[in-house]
């Protein structure tokens, strides 16, 4: 299984009630806060400072992954 860690930039925190909305099948805990859930057999594990994925095919997966995730962000603006 491979595993990375992508430290973001600054504090989503404010992001993720959004990003609850707008992912599908995925679990989140705002007094944590933590959201957790599956995409393309990949467990993805966001807290307000950074995204952890496990079990990732190859960085194209991660690629997609990040691209996806900037669109979700992109929609919630």
């Amino acid at each position: 299984m491979t595993r990375a860690v992508i430290k973001l930039s600054g504090d989503i925190s404010a992001a993720m009630p959004s990003l609850n909305k707008l992912i599908a099948r995925r679990a989140y805990y705002p007094e944590a806060p933590i959201m957790a859930f599956r995409r393309k057999n990949m467990a993805v594990t966001i807290d307000p400072r950074q995204i952890n994925l496990q079990n990732i095919e190859d960085e194209g997966a991660v690629k997609d992954l990040m691209a996806w995730m900037a669109s979700l962000s992109e929609e919630s603006a």
